[in-house]
């Protein structure tokens, strides 16, 4: 939910829904906010490049450009354990397996970037975005260390917003006030994160689409719970055993 003020400010409102979502300890947490993440995940890579790119001049900074791309390339995460809900930005693993991951799409993505660079008559830059560079600029994001780190910043922020949300989980019996308290929390954290997890620069403004999108992976996931909550409490895995599934985890 959003809630204007005057013709131009807008503040986050999540609503009540929020209040009721599991906390950690339930046996419905995992289910329910890795359907979250993944909406969180999906949506900033729609709206974040999007924005990022309204200006053809950002594509001149090709270290820059090229996080933000394979950013957007990169499958969000699917979480199997309660603990890992978005990429562990710690792990000095994971960067090669999501590059690795993310190659094709990247190439995909490239395309229409050739094109519109074409059209603007900016051809040899175009060429640096061709989908056959698509292997380079990989490389490049995993060898330079100003790359590295939009990349990871990107990665870090989608983490801070999932876990944001998860504060908010188990305050249904909350005072007024100590819920006013957490909406605050989680407003103060989206806001800081959103305006300064790529390059510093604002996007805030992405916050509503975010949140609707969160809330509706959230709405649904109540939705198939009260139907048939037994569909839901799946066991984690068992970390200490092999997994029968031939499933690739970053």
């Amino acid at each position: 939910m959003v809630v204007k003020i005057g013709t131009n400010i807008q503040v986050l409102k999540p609503d009540n829904r929020w209040f009721s979502a599991p906390v950690e300890t339930d046996l419905d947490f995992l289910p329910a906010f890795s359907a979250i993440s993944k909406a969180v995940q999906i949506a900033l890579r729609k709206g974040l490049p999007l924005a990022y790119f309204d200006s053809l001049d950002e594509f001149q900074d090709r270290e820059r450009a090229n996080a933000v791309l394979l950013f957007q390339a990169t499958p969000p995460f699917h979480a199997k354990i309660r603990t890992d809900l978005t990429y562990d930005v710690l792990n000095p693993k994971m960067l090669a397996r999501l590059a690795r991951k993310s190659r094709r799409g990247l190439t995909r993505l490239l395309a229409p970037v050739e094109a519109k660079l074409r059209v603007a008559d900016l051809v040899e830059l175009a060429v640096q975005y061709s989908p056959r560079q698509a292997g380079v600029i990989v490389a490049s994001v995993q060898r330079l260390a100003r790359s590295r780190r939009y990349l990871l910043g990107l990665l870090r922020g989608e983490g801070v917003l999932v876990d944001a949300l998860v504060q908010l989980g188990g305050a249904a019996d909350l005072s007024p006030r100590r819920k006013r308290a957490r909406v605050a929390s989680f407003r103060k954290k989206w806001n800081f994160q959103l305006r300064r997890m790529c390059n510093r620069r604002d996007f805030s403004f992405l916050g509503t689409s975010i949140l609707e999108a969160a809330t509706q992976a959230l709405a649904s996931f109540q939705q198939l719970s009260s139907v048939g909550p037994d569909r839901l409490n799946c066991p984690e895995p068992d970390p200490g055993r092999p997994q029968t599934s031939n499933a690739n985890v970053l």
